[in-house]
């Protein structure tokens, strides 16, 4: 079984290279660890690496002492979501072999929306793939709501999982009865009894 950090070093470093205190895997670790400890949003994970500094600073050997709120942020704000997912899940994935009920849902994120009472209404959702007997966050993609919607999504981190035998839970809104329609050659190659 792979360490986390295999799967971290994958994802590419964003800051030029001038004035870097504290390695990117490094960054990377801490984040996933505030997180992983319930601490949500740029605020939070600066507070969780400020007061876990002690630690952080003898674990990565820092010199000049654990990030700020403002190097956090601007870490934060530059890394690829969907890079950082795509390590997450390669790892927890190994963690998969038994598992037999999926849980997916989508939630709108709530800062996100614009024109809220409008027609033109739109918003950024999160489509999360989660296991219930190991009690872990598999997959997650993000979209636009004007552009996709959470049946693609769900289908999407349905195909990429690549796993047999399980049993998956969503909403009703997944349930639909509307099959795309078939193509003219399609319709004139089916034969009908």
């Amino acid at each position: 079984m792979k360490l986390l950090q295999d799967f971290l070093m994958d994802i590419p470093d964003h800051r030029r290279s001038q004035g870097q205190r504290v390695p990117h895997i490094c960054f990377l670790e801490m984040i996933v660890l505030a997180g992983l400890s319930g601490n949500f949003g740029l605020r939070p994970v600066a507070r969780f690496i400020s007061n876990n500094s002690f630690f952080f600073e003898k674990r990565y050997n820092l010199l000049h002492g654990a990030p700020s709120g403002s190097s956090v942020q601007n870490f934060i704000t530059g890394l690829d979501f969907n890079e950082l997912t795509k390590a997450l899940h390669k790892w927890t994935k190994q963690f998969l072999d038994k598992s037999k009920w999926i849980s997916i849902d989508g939630k709108a994120l709530g800062s996100t929306v614009s024109d809220m009472h409008g027609k033109q209404q739109d918003f950024k959702m999160i489509v999360n793939m989660f296991c219930q007997e190991k009690e872990i966050l598999i997959h997650a993609k993000s979209f636009q709501n004007k552009k996709s919607h959470e049946g693609l999504s769900a289908r999407d981190l349905i195909e990429g999982l690549e796993m047999q035998g399980i049993t998956f839970v969503m909403d009703a809104l997944h349930c639909q009865k509307k099959r795309p329609k078939l193509s003219w050659s399609q319709e004139m190659s089916m034969s009908f009894k």
